[in-house]
């Protein structure tokens, strides 16, 4: 669990850089390894230098920045239904992530989902990996990069969506349909689950659709990054290609 202190905390250039570039108002200060002076460190002084961002060097620091921000702001379910609301005639796509409790599976697909450009992600509160310094830093700047919601109801969450009209699609081996097979020009929450256990059972009969993201009977289980890049490129394809069409 993270202490009030690293909740402030974000760790590693991918990550700094995603924040000079995004939201630079909101960083109390950088701290930059002292015996650092190669091209990296310089080009990252530059840009907070230009941006007014004050800089600190510090013995203690080796290798990686450090950035202490100003404020840490949580987004929930009530949040979450008004950015919908903001963006519905968008044709949106969000990420669920159910049951990965792998500090770097999520960092992962966060890495994934800020990639795709999709419009957020999900979290289940009780059944996921918080977002620690870890997940920050295997996101390379992605957390930073794509709102994050937690809930701390995911199936009721998954219920208000189908409501409003979303395809709620769920990521499973079992599946009879192949990704590819589906029309994903729509919005639509794709719920993703660890490799070992999947989805919980309550959340997957919560999902209105399910497919499967490989026809390989020998072994068709996919580490949950993976199976995250998969599905929501091929979301973000089908809609790109009839957007162009």
């Amino acid at each position: 669990m993270e202490n009030k202190d690293s909740k402030n905390l974000r760790v590693g250039f991918h990550t700094i850089e995603m924040l000079l570039k995004l939201s630079p108002e909101n960083i109390k200060k950088i701290f930059i390894p002292a015996n650092r002076n190669d091209n990296r460190t310089n080009s990252l002084v530059a840009k907070a230098e230009k941006l007014a961002v004050s800089i600190e060097r510090k013995k203690s620091l080796v290798q990686h920045p450090e950035a202490v921000l100003k404020s840490e702001i949580s987004l929930g379910l009530s949040e979450l239904k008004k950015y919908e609301e903001s963006i519905q005639n968008e044709n949106p796509t969000f990420l669920v992530v159910d049951n990965v409790i792998d500090h770097r599976n999520l960092g992962a697909c966060i890495r994934s989902a800020a990639a795709s450009n999709i419009a957020g992600i999900i979290i289940n509160k009780h059944h996921c990996s918080p977002i620690t310094p870890l997940v920050r830093q295997v996101s390379a700047g992605g957390t930073e990069a794509i709102k994050i919601f937690t809930v701390t109801n995911l199936v009721n969450t998954l219920k208000h969506f189908e409501k409003i009209g979303y395809l709620i699609l769920a990521t499973s081996e079992h599946a009879d349909s192949m990704h590819t097979e589906l029309d994903l020009n729509q919005p639509i929450l794709a719920v993703v689950g660890s490799e070992e256990d999947g989805i919980r059972k309550k959340t997957q009969e919560s999902c209105s659709s399910e497919c499967t993201l490989s026809k390989n009977e020998t072994l068709n289980s996919l580490n949950v990054s993976v199976a995250t890049g998969i599905i929501l490129f091929e979301i973000a394809r089908q809609k790109l290609s009839k957007f162009t069409l």
